[in-house]
């Protein structure tokens, strides 16, 4: 995996990135209705509630592929991930946001989503 992505690079993931950040999602807000309903059972037998194990080992399972990506996912809902880069001589984060079908922004690694900017200004 690289350490740093260009916007190519990026761009070709990005299919890859929405399928699994969806599937992520998916299974929070399953994983939020399976403990909220644990919790009410265990308040009649005395016993924690706990998420599942087969979810929770889906999500880490896929929490380890962005990560093993160096993928840096901001948000679920809405989905943001950002794309380690280095542009100009300075580092910076290709942005992608729930809903778009391509790395359209970056931002510097302070700024955060508020500071994003056009790709189309970086420079090599």
């Amino acid at each position: 995996m690289p350490e740093r992505y260009t916007i190519e690079e990026a761009n070709a993931l990005v299919p890859e990135v929405a399928e699994r950040i969806a599937r992520l999602g998916a299974l929070q807000r399953r994983a939020a209705t399976g403990l909220a309903g644990a919790r009410r059972r265990a308040r009649g037998n005395g016993h924690r509630g706990s998420l599942g194990a087969g979810v929770a080992g889906e999500m880490g399972a896929l929490l380890a592929w962005f990560e093993e990506r160096r993928l840096l996912v901001k948000g679920v809902a809405p989905a943001l991930v950002d794309f380690p880069a280095e542009y100009g001589g300075r580092e910076v984060l290709l942005c992608w946001a729930e809903g778009e079908e391509r790395i359209g922004w970056y931002h510097l690694p302070d700024a955060g989503f508020a500071g994003r900017r056009p790709v189309g200004e970086l420079r090599d």
